[in-house]
C-alpha cells in the first residue's frame, strides 16, 4: 500500500499493535475528526483535541493491560464522537433556527407586498368603476342633448321647409294664374 504522505495515517497504520518502543508518546491521528478549527458564537477557535495526552502510553506486557489500554482509549473515541455529534446536532440546531427566522422575515415581507398590492388594486379598481359611471352618465347625457337636438331641429326644420315649400308653392300659381282652390 502506497503512503500518500507523513501527515495522513491510512487505517493499516491504526490497526497495528505499536510496539512500547517504537511508538513515540503522545502519538495520535490528524484527522478531521480528531481535529477540528471552528468558530463558536464568540469567534473563539477550538483547540485541537489530542487523545493520547491524556493519558501517557505505559508499557503494554500482557494481554489484559493490553485489553484495559483499548478499552480506554475506546471510551475516550467514544466521548469525543459523542462530543463532536453534540456539537454538530447544536450547530444543526443553530443553523435550522437562522433559517426559520429567514423564511419568517421573507414571509413577512411577502404578505406585506402582497397587501400593498391588495389596496393598490383596491384603487385601481375603485377609480376605474368611477371613471366608468361618470362615462356612463356622460355619455346619457350626451344622447339626451343629441335627442333633443335631433328633434328640435326636426320640428323647426321640417316646418320651416313645409312653410318655404308653401310659399314656393303659392309663388308658382301666381305666376302661371293658377286658382288656389
Amino acid at each position: 500500500m502506497k503512503k500518500r504522505g507523513k501527515s495522513k495515517v491510512t487505517m493499516v497504520d491504526l490497526l497495528k499493535t505499536p510496539s512500547p518502543r517504537s511508538s513515540p508518546p503522545y502519538d495520535s491521528p490528524k484527522s478531521a475528526i480528531f481535529t477540528r478549527t471552528a468558530s463558536t458564537s464568540k469567534n473563539i477557535k477550538r483547540s485541537t483535541v489530542d487523545l493520547a495526552k491524556s493519558q501517557t502510553l505505559k508499557t503494554v506486557s500482557n494481554v489484559t493491560e493490553l485489553k484495559d489500554f483499548s478499552a480506554t482509549r475506546l471510551d475516550e473515541l467514544k466521548s469525543l464522537i459523542d462530543r463532536s455529534h453534540s456539537e454538530i446536532l447544536n450547530d444543526l440546531e443553530a443553523s435550522q433556527l437562522r433559517l426559520r427566522k429567514r423564511l419568517k422575515m421573507q414571509t413577512q415581507s411577502c404578505r406585506q407586498i402582497m397587501d400593498e398590492a391588495d389596496k393598490e388594486y383596491k384603487k385601481v379598481s375603485e377609480r376605474i368603476a368611477e371613471n366608468q359611471e361618470l362615462m356612463k352618465a356622460s355619455y346619457k347625457e350626451f344622447i339626451a342633448e343629441a335627442q333633443i337636438s335631433a328633434s328640435r331641429a326636426c320640428k323647426t326644420s321640417i316646418g320651416d321647409l313645409s312653410q318655404s315649400f308653401d310659399k314656393a308653392i303659392e309663388s308658382l300659381r301666381n305666376r302661371y294664374g293658377i286658382s288656389s282652390t
